[in-house]
């Protein structure tokens, strides 16, 4: 019986310590929170500007997914280069977080944006010339984004060229996951925004 219950608690106790290992999936776990207590400065979009971002699209909505908000861009961490055929291009590889290439803001209702997330990006060609394996965060794949020219009605890659993705809603709550490009439970509002249907 003795052998039984410690190999009982043993089974437990890697059953507990594989669970902690896993990619959070539904709300920041503690690294994360630290994270977004670190950006927490970002939450001002006059100190973002001061820091070097720029608004870099509309306020972006789905019909029926949500809201990924207004996006304001890092050049410098994002490598930006010349458009290549009208699409963003960059060399930029820098997957970091502190702070992120793209920070993601939503109306606040009263005239101004909050902080809602933040979005990692790394543009394919740089990144799969230096690199094996796509990239990840915390063990989470980003998600491969390239425009496909058949679907001539929208836009897969949002007018970027090929890249890598990342979507953190640090700081709303998204009901379909940490992780996922569209939040259902914020708003572009009443304002200027770009209905985006992929």
């Amino acid at each position: 019986m003795t052998r039984f219950l410690r190999a009982l608690a043993l089974t437990s106790g890697l059953l507990a310590s594989t669970a902690s290992a896993q990619v959070p999936r539904t709300q920041p776990d503690a690294a994360l929170q630290q994270v977004a207590r670190q950006l927490e400065p970002y939450k001002d979009v006059a100190y973002a500007r001061s820091h070097g971002y720029v608004q870099g699209s509309a306020c972006e909505s789905h019909p029926t997914l949500g809201t990924m908000g207004f996006h304001y861009v890092n050049p410098r961490l994002l490598g930006l280069t010349a458009p290549v055929n009208g699409r963003v291009n960059g060399t930029g590889t820098y997957t970091g977080v502190e702070p992120p290439a793209i920070l993601l803001y939503a109306p606040d209702g009263q005239g101004g944006l909050e902080l809602v997330g933040i979005e990692l990006l790394v543009f394919a060609a740089a990144w799969d010339a230096a690199n094996p394996q796509p990239p990840k965060y915390r063990g989470r794949a980003f998600n491969y984004m390239a425009d496909d020219p058949t679907t001539t009605t929208r836009d897969e890659a949002h007018g970027f060229m090929p890249h890598y993705d990342l979507h953190i809603w640090l700081f709303e709550h998204n009901p379909s996951g940490l992780y996922e490009q569209w939040n259902p439970a914020i708003s572009c509002g009443a304002g200027v925004f770009q209905h985006v249907d992929h």
